[in-house]
């Protein structure tokens, strides 16, 4: 979020104050964690009043989803008459996790436009904001030195469609390194445990929305989802061999890291079986942080990419694994074309995605001046 979020608001003239309530977009359903949580919604709903009360609040933007905010809290901060925006970037997966909430704020800016209809339907304001990056800053003092790698990066989480195309490719030979915050975790992250209170409240609230918008099936696949035993990480991320496996970077590493790299790797597969009817895409981040830093980038296609991106200009997609193996056997035998490729993808994404072009439209989606806001404070 600061990197990339917080830093886009200062880069269009705007003062920040941040307020972070976890690391993850949930929260503990235990006796403790629920004691936790309301007391979060208290130090916000203050940090928020002293801050109206000193005339540096004239915007709310907000990533939270309506088990961490309290409805009772949305309410007082609407009643602070100042404009609000709820950013939700995972329509595909979390779209309902937003309903209890989401009529207090002005917009809810999502980052793809599935299931709008079943926000609408609960009186949310919806808006169109894909995501985007920032631009790298260039220094003369502390030129960025790459880190060289003549083979395939992945940058990312060990997702099990992501470890088997990954572990495929290793057993091709094709040089691959792997780097991540859990791929050498070696137990379940319990902050993502399904206890029974969150089921029940899901199924209270969400239950006729999600029916309404999806149907059974989908709302069936995820009632097996939630009672499958979650496995351990190391058992289930064994196919890739561990000397691909290089664990955690620091951020002072992306930027080298990507730009030395021949290929950087790119997944949008979020759901479903692959390569059937089911199967469901979305763009994430990386598809704008690794082109805007100068990166070759061979992320996968999806109808979304397509409008943001043009194939084969200022970006290089694959669809499946055959594909795949194609495409990574042509660029790396292709320098020339790489380098072309991230050129103009650095160009196109500094010329329309980055976080002040969206910034930018949000504030005149709200009818507020760039002018006005200069120097002021949003949380």
């Amino acid at each position: 979020m600061p990197a990339n979020l917080s830093e886009g608001w200062r880069r269009l003239g705007c003062s920040v104050e941040e307020f972070f309530y976890g690391t993850h977009m949930g929260k503990s359903w235990s006796n403790q964690g629920l004691e936790n949580n309301h007391q979060i919604n208290t130090q916000l709903l203050t940090t928020a009043k002293r801050l109206k009360a000193e005339g540096r609040l004239d915007l709310i933007f907000a990533v939270i989803y309506d088990d961490v905010l309290e409805v009772e809290t949305a309410k007082q901060l609407r009643a602070l008459d100042v404009p609000m925006v709820n950013y939700h970037v995972d329509l595909l997966g979390q779209w309902y996790r937003i309903l209890r909430i989401g009529k207090y704020f002005d917009r809810v800016a999502c980052a793809q436009m599935e299931y709008w209809k079943g926000l609408r339907r609960a009186g949310i304001r919806p808006y169109y904001m894909p995501m985007a990056a920032n631009p790298p800053v260039s220094t003369t003092q502390t030129p960025t030195k790459n880190i060289p790698f003549a083979g395939v990066l992945y940058l990312g989480s060990p997702w099990l469609f992501r470890r088997q195309m990954l572990a495929d490719l290793a057993k091709q030979n094709i040089p691959l390194q792997i780097y991540g915050h859990n791929w050498l975790r070696t137990s379940p992250d319990p902050d993502n445990a399904q206890p029974y209170r969150k089921n029940l409240h899901d199924l209270h609230y969400y239950l006729l929305p999600r029916i309404q918008q999806e149907g059974w099936g989908r709302f069936w696949e995820t009632v097996k989802h939630r009672l499958r035993p979650t496995s351990s990480l190391a058992v289930s991320s064994h196919e890739v061999p561990t000397q691909c496996i290089k664990g955690s970077y620091s951020n002072s590493d992306f930027v080298p890291l990507v730009q030395g790299a021949a290929i950087n790797l790119g997944f949008t597969h979020f759901m479903g079986i692959p390569g059937t009817s089911r199967e469901r895409r979305q763009v994430r981040l990386r598809e704008f942080e690794i082109p805007i830093n100068g990166g070759f980038y061979l992320t996968q296609d999806c109808p979304q990419l397509r409008e943001l991106f043009q194939i084969g200009e200022n970006v290089a997609a694959w669809d499946n694994l055959s594909d795949l193996h194609d495409k990574i056997s042509y660029y790396l035998n292709h320098p020339a074309e790489r380098k072309r490729i991230a050129e103009a993808a650095q160009a196109y994404c500094l010329q329309h995605h980055t976080w002040t072009h969206r910034f930018s439209r949000l504030l005149q989606e709200l009818k507020l001046s760039t002018l006005d806001i200069a120097e002021k404070t949003f949380i």
